[in-house]
């Protein structure tokens, strides 16, 4: 989602509404989650994440969107497009509910892309209660 790249180096863009920080609960390499982020920047309607590598330099690991009309790749439309039509597309996507901090809606469903032997790429859809897509988020994770 530009301008931002998963991988990329810490940088802070003009908007920036407010930071939260988190105890650095895993080692550097693995990345479980989101939760394992140690930097949450938001901005209006988008929240990235950031973790360090094996240098202490933070790397973006996670972006989301909950700005209406902000499209996925696939060409799905935040706050528009319907949890049936994501399904359809992504007939292996994984079901989840909204649970904790970190939940951007009521439910999601997630699509995991292998990009090496033990990395990965998600995109969740996540939607209200009543189906319709609430916001869109990437996260990169492996070991």
């Amino acid at each position: 989602m530009p301008p931002w790249r998963l991988g990329q180096l810490y940088v802070k863009r003009p908007g920036l509404v407010r930071t939260e920080r988190q105890s650095l609960l895993y080692g550097p390499g693995c990345v479980p989650n989101i939760s394992a982020a140690t930097r949450l920047d938001y901005y209006r309607g988008v929240r990235v994440a950031w973790f360090p590598d094996s240098r202490g330099k933070l790397r973006l690991v996670d972006v989301s969107t909950q700005r209406a009309g902000d499209r996925s790749a696939d060409g799905f439309v935040v706050d528009s497009s319907r949890r049936g039509d994501v399904r359809a597309r992504h007939p292996a996507a994984t079901s989840g509910y909204g649970t904790g901090s970190h939940a951007l809606g009521a439910t999601s469903l997630t699509v995991l892309l292998r990009t090496g032997k033990e990395s990965f790429t998600t995109f969740v859809y996540w939607f209200d209660a009543r189906g319709v897509l609430t916001a869109l988020e990437t996260f990169a994770g492996g070991c």
